[in-house]
């Protein structure tokens, strides 16, 4: 009997097990020393310890451990089910033989040498005539036996769905581990009326004790927030954020109560988006709500709880919503440096976070499932409507950051695209689902090339298709009012779409198309993206800036707009500038954007153009002021982005300063006295600024992969 118990021993080591084996009577050495029921059991109480406490507890009946029956008792059959009772008592009360009496008193046993094998054989042989009733059980009341076998167990967010098995309503199955639901009154699981000994008896156990609760995140609840607090967050975020992201349900989501009670994580997420907007209205120097570093301290603790303690509540369309959020408007962090704060975003963390959504979006089959109710228009509830705008939205912004971070994109928007008629004619639509639905048909659009154009006629041919888009939303839009986003929608979004497609293309060409129409359509879309940050005076009547104009004034409707955007759109600003500024240093374009003219002996023609005056500075130099005038001087990524574009609207105004002094010592004859560092041919000058233009870049946080490689290898180091 010692060899037993040293086995079972070592059993309980290897699997984490309580003791026990088939009988309570059985110790281990180390309990049996210490004089314990079980130190698996009695001594690790701490949910940080025992992985088995953290579990959601089962509404099964408890189970006693006194209770235990080492020849199972017979199950216990509902009167309904006189049909299968035979058959069910048969498991109980067989002929089968009893355990062997050395087991059930091990404290006179024989000495294990003689009686371990003889135990062994005496319990496989049990274990075979169990096993055999059970599969007869189960084959002869298959109408009426719902097994184990028969339910996929849902316990983990890592746990994905198999095509197929969308159920109903498109809810997935909630079945909780080592525990299936006793509303089944056939049930043959471990926590009906069977007892199950052995490793599995850890299950029964566990399951009947609640949890200390350690994990309350909600804001109100941990006096974080006020509820007053709450409700005007949440005005602020459904007023001045949501226009910018609008997958979020108007009529459904505005309800606080609802939101708190059904996701603490949707609640959190709106909360720490809304709180960035907490004083703008006073124009204080910092909008962040006094206490937001809490409120994103709760929101980071129930992401990882989701992420890594997921139970069947999260498994919801909320939680996907709440995580785009969270990737549209990334929290900022209290810094230690002169109280500062400084905001998460980067194009990697954005994609990892709506990574974390898509995965999420995928096990719930959402992807799959969300388009089929569309498929009868008539019979489309307000629920299914928020499946698919919220799909819609997570499927553009997924290819929406492969353009931009240069990642691949994930989701398919082919089934979406089949049934979007259909979801833009039902009852429960929003007035932004129409812009929702345009940007969807460029992402469409832009999924046949996977992202990736490699010939010009595919960028020729993305252009057609969003002009066809835009002609299609104005003409929506017509007789009805029309947003401010929507009537910045055209520059804004489509024209980042176009920009970026064609720097998708242009990382790929080769030097002799970098330089072709791509390249012309490109510096086009990208200076509609700055000219429209200007008030519309500042324009011509074909939306392009006089060259004559001297400065250009920041459109108050765009700051308005600015303000509250989401984090990505000041990286879309950001970029089209330095793309401007990057081709003025390659020399392919002068100051006021139009091709550069070479002499006949190869040798460019200099741009006479006062660099203060040209369109280049201009455009520049509108985006920085636009973003100061949209953002407080603390806790706003505008701040981030305003000194990139003021050094380089200042790279501009140096390559005149520079110029002239080159041109004065080559009038005194001692231009060799000039500094390696500001040595002036057009080579060296956009090589010295284009390694300050790269340093900027990298000082603002931002990702050398979105820009487009059109230089050669020996300017800015970029291949």
């Amino acid at each position: 009997m010692q060899l037993l118990q040293a086995c079972v021993c070592l059993l309980t080591s290897s699997r984490k097990q309580k003791c026990g084996g088939f009988t309570y009577d059985i110790k281990c050495r180390p309990c049996i020393t210490r004089g314990v029921k079980c130190s698996f059991q009695e001594e690790v109480k701490d949910l940080r310890y025992n992985p088995y406490l953290r579990l959601r507890p089962s509404r099964s009946s408890p189970i006693s451990a006194d209770s235990v029956r080492p020849d199972n008792d017979a199950l216990p059959v509902p009167a309904s089910s006189a049909a299968i009772s035979p058959t069910l008592a048969a498991l109980g009360h067989g002929d089968a033989q009893p355990l062997s009496p050395a087991l059930l008193a091990p404290n006179h046993a024989a000495p294990a040498d003689e009686a371990l094998p003889n135990q062994i054989d005496s319990l496989k042989s049990r274990i075979v005539d169990l096993e055999s009733r059970l599969v007869a059980a189960q084959s002869g009341h298959a109408d009426y036996i719902h097994t184990p076998s028969q339910s996929r167990v849902e316990t983990s967010f890592v746990h994905q769905f198999k095509a197929g098995q969308a159920q109903p309503n498109h809810q997935s199955p909630i079945i909780s581990l080592g525990s299936f639901s006793n509303s089944n009154s056939h049930s043959l699981s471990p926590q009906g009326g069977v007892n199950t000994d052995g490793p599995l008896k850890a299950l029964n156990s566990i399951q009947t004790h609640d949890p200390v609760q350690f994990e309350v995140h909600d804001p109100v609840t941990r006096s974080v927030l006020t509820e007053g607090e709450a409700h005007v967050i949440f005005r602020l975020y459904f007023s001045n954020c949501h226009p910018n992201a609008p997958f979020l349900d108007v009529e459904l989501d505005t309800d606080i109560d609802r939101v708190r009670s059904s996701s603490v994580l949707l609640f959190l997420a709106i909360l720490s988006v809304g709180g960035r907007f907490w004083s703008a209205s006073s124009k204080t120097s910092c909008w962040l709500h006094p206490r937001y570093t809490e409120v994103v301290r709760l929101l980071d603790a129930e992401v990882m709880r989701v992420t890594l303690r997921p139970n069947h509540d999260d498994q919801k369309l909320e939680t996907v919503q709440a995580l785009m959020l969270c990737a549209h408007w990334m929290p900022f962090d209290l810094t230690n440096v002169q109280e500062r704060y400084r905001s998460r975003f980067s194009e990697a963390g954005a994609w990892q976070c709506l990574g974390l959504a898509i995965r999420w979006a995928t096990a719930l089959a959402l992807e799959r499932s969300c388009h089929t109710s569309f498929l009868s228009p008539e019979t489309v509830t307000r629920e299914d409507v928020q499946r698919f705008r919220a799909m819609l939205y997570l499927v553009e912004s997924d290819h929406y950051l492969a353009l931009s971070a240069r990642r691949p994109s994930y989701l398919n928007p082919k089934p979406l695209h089949s049934v979007l008629s259909n979801f833009l004619r039902c009852k429960y639509v929003q007035s932004t689902d129409i812009r929702l639905a345009s940007l969807f048909k460029v992402a469409y659009g832009a999924h046949f090339t996977g992202c990736r154009p490699t010939t010009i006629e595919s960028v020729e041919a993305f252009d057609k298709d969003v002009q066809l888009i835009e002609r299609q939303f104005t003409s929506s839009q017509s007789g009805r009012s029309m947003d401010g986003f929507s009537q910045h929608f055209p520059f804004t979004s489509l024209r980042w779409y176009r920009l970026s497609y064609a720097c998708a293309f242009l990382d790929a060409a080769d030097p002799a198309q970098r330089s072709g129409k791509a390249l012309t359509w490109a510096i086009e879309w990208a200076s509609q993206i700055l000219t429209h940050l200007s008030r519309p005076s500042a324009t011509t009547n074909n939306g392009v800036p006089s060259p004559i104009q001297v400065q250009m004034e920041p459109d108050p409707s765009v700051i308005d707009i600015m303000s509250y955007a989401i984090d990505h759109y000041f990286v879309v600003i950001a970029y089209a500038a330095f793309f401007l500024v990057n081709s003025w240093l390659s020399n392919l374009i002068d100051m006021n954007l139009r091709p550069t003219r070479q002499h006949s002996n190869g040798t460019l023609i200099q741009d006479a153009t006062d660099p203060s005056t040209s369109l280049l500075f201009r455009l520049v130099d509108v985006a920085a002021r636009t973003f100061e005038a949209a953002s407080p001087l603390e806790g706003h990524l505008a701040r981030r982005y305003a000194p990139l574009l003021h050094g380089m609207a200042d790279l501009i105004m140096s390559s005149s300063t520079q110029a002239q002094i080159q041109t004065h010592l080559q009038t005194v004859g001692n231009a060799n006295a000039v500094m390696p560092d500001t040595n002036l041919g057009p080579e060296f000058q956009s090589h010295h600024l284009g390694d300050d233009l790269w340093e900027m870049w990298q000082q603002a946080g931002l990702e050398p992969m979105i820009w487009s490689n059109i230089l050669d290898d020996n300017q800015l180091g970029l291949s």
